[in-house]
């Protein structure tokens, strides 16, 4: 498997971030399946087609060179497919995409998608397919109570991964109040890696103009090289060792992310 879920808290960061920084030696694409309506095509300043709802009402959506052929390449070098920016329109690519779309790309050996789920629990379904879940969350610095709160919320959807064997990294985006350590053991998370709070450079993967190479050193950047390297170790660990059955899919779709 090859798919990549991206799911929380800044999930399109997340998940572009990943694909820019992911390893040269393997060919990555950001796909939206933001049931909530997508963004990708505006920041990457890419057109709105080919994009998802055009692959789904395509006559073979199922199918590879179909596939591929809705991959858009943007001038910084990277390649989506993207996602209708109304939710209603989003929502029914989305829904379409998890039968026909979905179960193809999670059996390819090459490119690895990594697809942003959007940040609440609607596309939990597609986990089913992934090799490796992504949980982004956010920590709210200067509010002890409410980021203790949601640490509590963020153990409960790790423990709903943990039981259906679903491998997942949690993205902790900011250090403060509780360290990666802390929030490892606390929700039960084998891996955490850490995301800086860092505007200037999540601005940049939005779309705003900026110097390539102070993007480079930011320090978002060089959290996202490590993050991508950390995925993808995952992704493989689990190929090489999960099986992965239909059930599954119903059992995840029960529930959705509380963060």
């Amino acid at each position: 498997m090859t798919l990549v879920a991206v799911w929380g808290d800044a999930a399109t960061t997340t998940a572009v971030g990943l694909v820019a920084a992911w390893s040269a030696d393997e060919r990555a694409v950001v796909m939206e399946l933001d049931p909530g309506g997508g963004s990708v095509a505006a920041w990457l300043d890419l057109p709105r087609q080919p994009g998802l709802s055009n692959l789904v009402a395509s006559d073979h959506p199922d199918r590879w060179p179909t596939i591929s052929e809705h991959v858009q390449r943007s001038r910084s070098g990277i390649e989506a497919i993207v996602a209708p920016v109304r939710a209603v329109e989003a929502a029914a690519a989305t829904a379409a995409a998890i039968t026909s779309v979905v179960p193809v790309l999670a059996a390819l050996d090459t490119p690895v998608f990594v697809a942003d789920l959007g940040r609440s629990g609607g596309g939990a379904a597609l986990l089913a397919n992934a090799s490796v879940c992504v949980v982004c969350h956010r920590q709210p610095r200067h509010a002890a109570g409410a980021a203790a709160v949601r640490l509590e919320r963020l153990a409960v959807t790790c423990e709903h991964l943990a039981l259906r064997s679903i491998p997942f990294v949690v993205a902790l985006i900011g250090s403060q109040p509780y360290g990666p350590g802390e929030v490892a053991r606390f929700v039960g998370a084998p891996t955490v890696v850490e995301l800086p709070v860092d505007p200037w450079a999540a601005a940049v993967l939005a779309g705003r103009t900026g110097s390539a190479r102070r993007f480079r050193r930011s320090p978002l950047q060089r959290a996202l090289g490590a993050a991508s390297a950390t995925v993808a170790a995952t992704s493989r660990d689990a190929n090489a060792g999960a099986h992965w059955d239909g059930p599954r899919l119903a059992a995840v779709d029960s529930w959705e992310d509380g963060s």
